[in-house]
């Protein structure tokens, strides 16, 4: 009857509901692997330790490309985030999910996810919020950055393609294939102190080392990764420390002098793959605010390479410009004085040294890449004033700041080599050279590099696409191909709002009638009706 149609409806709701639930982040998806509030960096031996003949391989991402979550003690003043503390009684996903970023949650994002500095002792304060990594030594942290569906782990990959080639080939996450995930926030004051990022990191390749059988570890950096691994190879430890436990660095689009990307997320903001014009309730500038108190993201600012990356214009209006050995008394003069001194405090943890060790170095190059923010007006945080002069590179680095490699190379051919992959994107140019980092593990490299001709920076050519073939999708910080997951989450959030309303409130006008009943029943002296159970029976 109509009951039943209506208990039907409301099933049918419910199942809806339950579906939407995982881009909600009400239900997580659980990926793999463990969670480690506070790695050591040691892992243990497992059943299953992968092909004995195969070398450990380290997967180091760049900033941003390391999953972090958090809990807030007690509770929060921040009216945007009473509905996240309504559903997130434990750990959250705080970079990234994607209802972090729905009508009613951006506040309660910015609140929890960006820094506080002290100017006066140029450190961090307690901000109120935990944090920890997920998956430090499996993977489950640097495969993508939203894993809540196979799609969004596409659109947001890290290490997730190449992992599964790996894993092909006999590699088992968290035996001798890992992850090293890293609060790239901070920065590297923090990364150096005891106990920090590279402690745990030299912790992990020491254990895995050992674990299978002395096999050194290859160690695998993509972007802003690159550089972070050079500094812990030139300055953390020692030459006879990598001796022992490093078989080969894999700088991949490596960054080494700095990201002008960076900059502009700082100055005007930089939105990951949304289209505020579809998401009116998002703003560039949010972004702008929390990643001023990054010490991660201003130690990737433009920077000039003795001898090899002489100093460029890197901020320009109609009155005035700024060179890359200028960003300080820039921010100053827009009144970031805060991320001033945050800079300051970065910018002397970089080393162009070649790291000692064997070297497989792949960058892109052919690509129109920003080399100068040319304003049309004074307002360096104004997006809409914003246009570039491009250089060659990948889209996102300058080719200068990725062919660091071309200068050790020079000075030792036989140690450091050298792929430039033409008309890759920053992003293609990760998995271009997947199959060179195949052929590192199981000992064809050789072979490999001998098709590509014996000049010293060898060349790989853009292969040409299948008739008919799909173009690569966009990574997450490339066009807009976010916006409709998070317009699909918003719709979902809105649904499960409209019926946490609408239960009690159904609930009321049941009883409503019920009492009504009663009470007309009671007035015309008979007793009241009977009424089913959930079984049926009569009551």
């Amino acid at each position: 009857g109509a009951s039943g149609s209506r208990r039907c409806l409301h099933m049918n709701i419910m199942k809806a509901a339950v579906m939407l639930l995982p881009l909600l982040g009400l239900v997580r998806v659980v990926d793999g692997g463990i969670t480690v509030e506070d790695p050591t960096g040691k892992i243990v031996e497992r059943k299953d330790m992968g092909d004995p003949n195969l070398p450990p391989v380290v997967l180091v991402p760049g900033i941003g490309g390391s999953r972090i979550q958090a809990r807030v003690p007690g509770r929060r003043n921040d009216w945007e985030c009473l509905v996240q503390q309504f559903f997130q009684k434990s750990w959250f996903d705080l970079w990234f999910d994607i209802t972090e970023i729905i009508p009613g949650s951006v506040g309660c994002f910015q609140a929890n996810m960006e820094l506080k500095w002290d100017m006066w002792r140029h450190e961090y304060l307690d901000n109120g919020v935990q944090t920890r990594l997920v998956d430090f030594g499996d993977i489950g942290g640097v495969r993508c950055i939203v894993p809540a569906m196979e799609s969004t782990c596409t659109l947001t990959e890290v290490y997730s393609k190449l992992a599964y080639h790996l894993e092909t080939m006999g590699y088992v996450a968290g035996s001798n294939l890992h992850g090293a995930p890293y609060d790239w926030r901070t920065g590297p004051k923090y990364w150096t102190k005891a106990g920090g990022a590279f402690s745990q990191l030299q912790r992990l390749i020491e254990s895995t080392v050992q674990l299978n059988s002395g096999r050194k570890a290859v160690l695998v950096a993509a972007s802003e990764g690159a550089p972070y691994l050079l500094w812990f190879l030139n300055n953390y430890v020692t030459p006879e420390w990598k001796e022992k436990y490093v078989e080969a660095y894999v700088p991949i689009a490596g960054s080494f002098g700095g990201s002008l990307q960076s900059l502009r997320m700082v100055l005007a903001g930089y939105l990951w793959g949304i289209n505020s014009k579809s998401l009116p309730w998002i703003d560039g500038s949010i972004l702008a605010e929390v990643s001023r108190t990054f010490g991660g993201v201003t130690w990737s600012f433009p920077q000039a390479i003795p001898g090899h990356l002489d100093d460029w214009t890197v901020v320009e209006t109609p009155h005035r410009s700024w060179r890359a050995s200028e960003i300080n008394e820039l921010l100053h003069q827009v009144d970031l004085h805060t991320t001033a001194d945050i800079y300051n405090t970065t910018r002397r943890y970089h080393t162009f040294a070649p790291p000692g060790v064997k070297t497989y170095c792949f960058y892109g190059a052919g690509v129109s890449t920003p080399a100068t923010l040319r304003y049309s007006s004074e307002d360096v945080y104004d997006p809409a004033m914003l246009q570039y002069n491009e250089a060659d590179g990948d889209g996102a680095v300058m080719l200068e700041s990725l062919n660091m490699c071309d200068v050790w190379a020079e000075a030792d051919p036989a140690m450091y080599t050298v792929v430039r992959l033409t008309n890759a994107t920053h992003i293609q140019t990760i998995h271009r050279a997947e199959k060179y980092i195949l052929g590192i593990a199981n000992g064809t490299i050789s072979q490999m590099l001998r098709k590509l001709g014996a000049d010293l920076i060898k060349v790989e050519d853009a292969p040409e696409a299948a008739p008919g073939a799909r173009p690569t999708a966009p990574h997450a910080t490339e066009g807009d191909s976010l916006t409709p997951y998070v317009q699909l989450a918003t719709v979902a959030a809105a649904a499960v709002g409209l019926l946490l309303v609408a239960a009690p409130i159904g609930a009321g006008v049941a009883v409503g009638r019920r009492l009504r009943r009663s009470w007309a029943s009671a007035r015309a002296g008979s007793p009241a009706p009977p009424t089913r159970g959930r079984t049926g029976a009569l009551l």
